[in-house]
């Protein structure tokens, strides 16, 4: 009976792939079909919308398989990486010019309107001084034609309010006839910005005892086009007087946007919702000139805002209201402002830059030119390098790699070379190594197969361990018997030297205290009997260090028997740890004292750590050992901690201390607990 050839890797995934581009072109094929009998139906939609999530894979795969055909030779990615290095600054550049162009642009426009409502206000706030001084003199019908008569804006079309009262009457131009009097303003007098309903003006209002006099500027389209007739730029006022978005958005933190319809013209949107068009007409945005270049023709737009308006009638601070000044500015126009037309720089300093470009031009095409120069270079040799390396993959062992240039691909041609002489050894000797590195492995997952689990519980005990080999087969051993719910014994060893020989022996030590502790012995008695069974044999080598803990957790207390082995460390539920010391000689020695034992208490919350040499021993680059203080001053930092998380400290401390470097003998740590009763 044959039996079936497994599908390796490689078909498997060509099954999958051709599968997947067989279920693609049917989508495909199905969204056409239904989109030619059904266009408009709910089907052929969908079946457009997954043919296209299931093409989108395929896309993907596509561009990777094109880019790294097309970056398969390193010249090509030297080359694209020149370009990135070498243009990439330039388009950072240029962006990083044209946003604080814009900005320093911008903020120029937004300092000349300011400067203008300034000059403005302060112009209104003379004539207002001047009417109120006549006012207080009795010439009342000189102070009305003082505000009648306006001032030299009035010739550029700005239209102004105004309001004259005192004790007498009142009097008011045709436009404020339903303003209030601003009554809140003090002897010092005032001027900004001001709301009365859903108007705003530039305000200037003077005082004197019962005198007023206020002149007010409205902010609506006709003063905005008269604001700057013939300027490099033009401002329209916005004033969002909106309850229902100033409350939500308060004020000044409203969302502002240019937005409009697709192909229409674009409106200023504050939250979503247009500005009334008595405010910004529909196409200003947009409008361009018709004549000259398109540097002269590009417009750009900024906002500006002043301080926050007040109510005309109450003096209030409107903080939810919102008042700015949008500006449409010409860049061309802004920078003649600032530094003159472009005309009047001067021949010689055209001559300057254009060498200086020239200079800098052609320094960029020498540098250009010496990189293509050495990605040229670098490419043959490394095109001589793939034709070797292919050669001696094809099993060609006489191929050589010609060397053109000693420089460092030149060197690695020339190690090429070298190493195809001494494959042929290499390959004998790999064999060799790759059979015992499989009979170490063997080795090391027998032994670890004879170690019990790392985790293990016994009534309200637990028992954390962590073994570590110096080499592929180590010398340590632990084990752990369960005797009844609440009661165990805990046994750690540890066989002088490394390799297969230390693992034997460790195996042998590991079956013969199973079998011992199987027929009832615990204590200094096992010991004795494992120490007479090592004298019988005939080894070289027989020291062991081993240590022995029986817990019992219905008497809350720890037996330890120890034959030469390394001091545990007992963690006392009352926050106590010391130190556990038992001299004597390791197994494998004549003992003219039987091994000692010693009696502990472990009431609920004790715990106790017993270890190998491999721990305290463990040294740094300087030669210091690890050592029982550290070990000590861990367990005190964690003694908070579950146990693995103490295990996991000790490790990290124990990594930081040998800086990386391999441990020099094997390495195990067991933890045993009494947990307390929960509450």
């Amino acid at each position: 009976m044959s039996t079936p050839t497994p599908v390796s890797a490689r078909g498997r995934t060509r099954w999958l792939r051709n599968g997947y581009l067989a279920v693609a072109a049917g989508l495909v094929a199905l969204a056409v079909v239904a989109r030619l009998l059904r266009p408009d139906s709910d089907l052929a939609t969908l079946a457009l919308v997954v043919a296209i999530l299931c093409v989108l894979p395929l896309v993907g795969w596509a561009a990777r398989w094109t880019w790294r055909k097309l970056t398969y030779r390193v010249g090509l990615r030297l080359f694209i990486s020149y370009l990135l290095i070498g243009l990439t600054p330039f388009t950072l550049f240029v962006g990083l010019a044209l946003v604080l162009g814009y900005v320093l642009v911008g903020q120029y426009a937004g300092t000349r309107v300011g400067n203008e409502m300034q000059r403005l206000s302060a112009a209104m706030a003379a004539r207002a001084d001047s009417a109120v001084r006549e006012l207080a003199q009795g010439r009342t019908e000189y102070a009305r034609e003082l505000l009648q008569a306006g001032g030299t804006d009035q010739e550029r079309g700005i239209r102004e309010e105004w309001v004259l009262a005192d004790a007498s009457g009142e009097w008011r131009s045709a436009g404020a006839a339903e303003l209030p009097l601003p009554r809140w303003v003090d002897e010092r007098g005032w001027q900004g910005e001001v709301v009365h309903g859903a108007a705003a003006f530039l305000a200037a209002v003077e005082r004197r005892g019962n005198r007023f006099a206020a002149v007010l500027m409205p902010l609506d389209i006709a003063n905005a086009r008269a604001f700057t007739p013939g300027g490099w730029y033009d401002v329209r006022f916005v004033a969002e007087v909106k309850g229902a978005t100033a409350a939500t958005t308060g004020g000044r933190n409203a969302r502002i946007a240019v937005g409009g319809e697709p192909g229409g013209p674009s409106t200023f949107r504050i939250d979503g919702q247009s500005v009334l068009q008595t405010q910004v007409e529909e196409g200003w945005l947009t409008a361009r000139p018709a004549e000259g270049s398109r540097w002269q023709r590009a417009r750009l737009l900024w906002i500006w805002s002043g301080k926050t308006p007040r109510a005309l009638g109450s003096g209030e601070e409107l903080k939810g209201f919102l008042l700015l000044t949008l500006i449409k500015l010409s860049p061309r126009g802004a920078i003649d402002d600032l530094f003159g037309p472009t005309d009047k720089i001067g021949s010689e300093a055209k001559a300057m830059l254009l060498v200086v470009a020239a200079v800098f031009g052609s320094i960029y095409l020498v540098a250009v030119g010496f990189a293509a120069v050495m990605i040229l270079r670098v490419t043959r040799s490394t095109a001589r390098l793939t034709r070797g390396a292919r050669a001696v993959a094809q099993g060609d062992l006489d191929a050589r790699i010609p060397v053109k240039r000693r420089d460092q691909l030149g060197d690695l041609a020339v190690s090429f070379n070298a190493m195809t002489e001494s494959v042929g050894t290499m390959l004998a000797h790999v064999a060799e190594k790759e059979r015992m590195a499989r009979e170490m492995e063997l080795a090391r997952e027998i032994q670890e197969s004879l170690l019990p689990p790392s985790e293990l519980s016994s009534g309200p005990l637990s028992v954390w361990a962590h073994f570590r080999p110096a080499a592929e087969v180590g010398g340590d051993y632990f084990d752990l018997f369960p005797l009844a719910p609440g009661r165990l014994v805990v046994s750690i060893g540890d066989v002088a030297g490394h390799g297969l020989p230390t693992g034997l022996l460790m195996a042998m030590v590991k079956s013969a205290a199973a079998a011992l502790i199987e027929e009832g012995y615990r204590g200094g008695e096992l010991l004795s009997k494992l120490n007479h069974l090592l004298l019988g044999q005939s080894l070289k080598q027989r020291m062991v260090s081993f240590a022995l803990a029986e817990v019992d957790a219905e008497r809350r207390e720890v037996k330890i028997a120890s034959a030469g082995h390394q001091p545990g460390v007992l963690l006392a539920a009352d926050g106590g740890v010391e130190e556990v010391l038992l001299s004597s000689l390791p197994l494998g020695h004549r003992w003219p004292d039987p091994a000692p034992e010693r009696s502990l208490p472990f009431a609920p919350g004790s715990r106790l750590l017993l270890y190998s040499d491999g721990l305290v021993e463990a040294h740094d680059d300087a030669g210091s050992p690890f050592g029982y203080e550290r070990l000590q001053g861990v367990l005190r930092q964690n003694r908070d901690a579950g146990g693995p998380q103490v295990l996991a400290a000790l490790l990290g401390e124990l990594d930081r201390h040998v800086g990386g470097h391999p441990l020099a003998d094997d390495l195990t740590e067991v933890l045993e607990e009494h947990r307390p009763a929960p509450h």
